[in-house]
């Protein structure tokens, strides 16, 4: 039976209520895990109601000769925050002749943190310049920062084998580096390609280059769309645009719904300058608490233009245990000694 056949006869089974027929069905036409047939199995899987049964359903048509099911089982244990049995399951699918390579890999970098592993199975899957492969260990890479320009290549040779991801991924990287004249036309590709998750650096990058309508529009379209790192990009652009009271909730947002912890610093220079000082020194105290050291020698000068320069000595004492950069260690030092409080002990 063809693919498109069993789709559609685990429509039916759906439609009649045997969700453990329909997902066995769907499980058989499994292809890859970002088709409409991967949607299906993860909407039946989401709303079954019972995990375990649910997952009991596929590794029994895993365990009965159809090893694609093990690829469909890790992507829902990843979902589920499953790493190692994901990692499992996908040697499974790999035994039973499923190319899962660059999921190997994955699971590896990004939810195991074994990079070392990871970068192995990255290069395991370069087998004749595959683009999808260039492009991924491409954007593995790109975390690096002393393996940038080996990222670059990777990500170019992509696109020059048609990977329209790798325009994105390419377009970050150098957004990341402030080259954003360079950046432009790769995000532009992506987005054109059909990649929506690129507006949020997008806008980042129009309003970097002075295009604040542009950058506005796309900004506001990542909002709607619930794009990673959209609250954050819009709220940097409301705040230099002269709307600090909206760019406040858009940082709180960043930080209470995308683990966005860089927004405290944000937000406590925010609220300072709105002049909302028990605000500002909450979420100074939030950006020490997440280890942003960019925010110690901030909260310093707060401290110092609050006439609490008492305070200053034990803030030094603790970034110096951090091992912060010598150029903040002395500023900080030099804070703590024009208020008369150095802490020697």
């Amino acid at each position: 039976m063809t693919e498109s056949n069993l789709a559609a006869e685990a429509a039916q089974r759906l439609v009649a209520g045997d969700r453990a027929a329909a997902l066995s069905l769907y499980l058989r036409a499994w292809n890859r895990p970002d088709d409409e047939v991967a949607e299906r199995i993860f909407d039946i899987v989401s709303e079954w109601g019972d995990i375990d049964a649910a997952l009991k359903t596929v590794e029994a048509e895993a365990q009965g000769g159809n090893p694609a099911a093990y690829e469909a089982l890790a992507e829902l244990l990843v979902e589920l925050d499953r790493p190692k049995e994901a990692l499992a399951a996908l040697r499974s699918a790999a035994e039973g002749g499923r190319d899962v390579t660059l999921m190997i890999a994955s699971v590896l970098a990004d939810e195991l943190g074994d990079r070392e592993q990871a970068e192995e199975y990255y290069r395991q899957a370069l087998v004749d310049d595959n683009p999808r492969a260039l492009n991924d260990y491409g954007a593995f890479l790109s975390e690096d920062d002393e393996r940038l320009d080996e990222a670059t290549d990777l990500l170019r040779r992509a696109i020059e084998r048609g990977d329209t991801m790798a325009a994105g991924n390419l377009g970050r990287l150098l957004a990341d580096e402030e080259k954003y004249e360079e950046a432009l036309p790769w995000l532009q590709q992506a987005l054109d390609a059909g990649h929506r998750s690129v507006l949020a650096v997008l806008g980042e990058t129009e309003h970097a280059l002075g295009d604040l309508e542009s950058a506005r529009t796309h900004l506001r379209e990542a909002l709607a769309e619930e794009v990673t790192g959209a609250h954050f990009a819009y709220a940097l652009h409301l705040a230099d645009t002269g709307s600090p009271e909206e760019a406040v909730r858009h940082y709180e947002s960043a930080a209470k719904e995308d683990g966005e912890t860089n927004a405290h610093l944000n937000l406590a220079l925010l609220h300072e300058e709105l002049e909302h000082w028990p605000q500002a020194d909450h979420h100074y105290r939030e950006a020490l608490a997440h280890q942003d050291e960019t925010a110690y020698v901030y909260y310093a000068q707060f401290l110092a233009d609050q006439n609490r320069g008492d305070e200053i000595g034990a803030l030094l004492k603790s970034a110096e245990q951090l091992a912060l950069d010598e150029e903040d260690l002395a500023e900080l030092r030099a804070l703590a000694e024009e208020n008369g409080r150095v802490d020697n002990s």
